[in-house]
């Protein structure tokens, strides 16, 4: 009997080497499916280029409604000085970007701020790095950061990381920024001008949490859900408001 069992046994072996070949292989197979589902609907630069893509699941379901006109500051044209503006936007904890964050992005390259990077939270740690680049080359520049969502979480950390090196940071927009308060750390010190805009809070959260107005800064409420504040027309707006006054505006030193 002893010559049987073993040849079951090896059967057995075989079999479960087979199956895990098997698994092995189906893994391999999914990896790169796993990864282009969770780049897929925005633009997930690693590297410093202002990337942007107009295919997204965002912009098939909350398409943007762009605004009827673009008003200049007085005194100010569509030659501005846009570029040297730098915008730096940070999504949220929404790797699909349903809320059309990008497309958001995509908008204001459109609009002739060709200088406007897109991250996810877990992209975007090479902004900083960029950042400072950019202040020693280019000595107009200014800078902007947004943050929808949890990025507005990220980008305040941000220009608190940037102040510590002493970076100015022209514009900080937060954008339904539902964990934002009215605290110090919510104003950066290094930061000139802050415009908080708020939603009617996250779903997620029973609408119970939905950030807090600022003091010294801009606050704006919209009337949506929290995932359509970037597609918005009165989103679109504001952000092109703030935009346009700071690339007509002069330097500071």
């Amino acid at each position: 009997m002893r010559p049987v069992c073993r040849a079951v046994r090896s059967k057995q072996v075989a079999r479960t080497d087979l199956v895990g070949e098997a698994g092995m292989r189906a893994w391999i197979r999914l990896l790169p499916i796993g990864l282009i589902i969770a780049g897929v609907g925005c633009a997930t630069s690693w590297r410093p280029e202002p990337v942007m893509t107009h295919i997204g699941i965002g912009g098939l379901i909350h398409p943007l409604e762009p605004p009827d006109h673009i008003s200049y500051p007085p005194g100010c044209s569509d030659r501005c000085r846009k570029d040297h503006v730098y915008i730096f936007a940070v999504n949220g904890l929404n790797p699909l970007c349903l809320g059309n964050f990008n497309g958001m992005c995509d908008y204001v390259r459109d609009q002739g701020f060709e200088h406007t990077y897109f991250g996810q939270p877990y992209t975007a740690f090479w902004f900083p790095d960029e950042i400072r680049e950019i202040r020693r080359c280019d000595p107009e520049a200014k800078i902007v950061l947004i943050g929808f969502s949890w990025g507005a979480s990220s980008v305040r950390s941000m220009a608190h990381r940037l102040d510590a090196d002493g970076v100015p940071v022209d514009l900080l927009i937060y954008l339904v920024g539902d964990t934002i308060w009215n605290t110090p750390y919510s104003r950066p010190p290094n930061v000139r001008r802050i415009v908080n805009v708020r939603g009617e809070g996250l779903i997620l959260l029973g609408g119970l949490c939905d950030g807090a107005d600022l003091d010294c800064a801009r606050n704006e409420q919209i009337h949506c859900r929290h995932i359509l504040a970037p597609s918005r027309k009165e989103t679109l707006e504001l952000v092109m408001e703030e935009l346009l006054a700071l690339a007509c505006s002069p330097v500071r030193p």
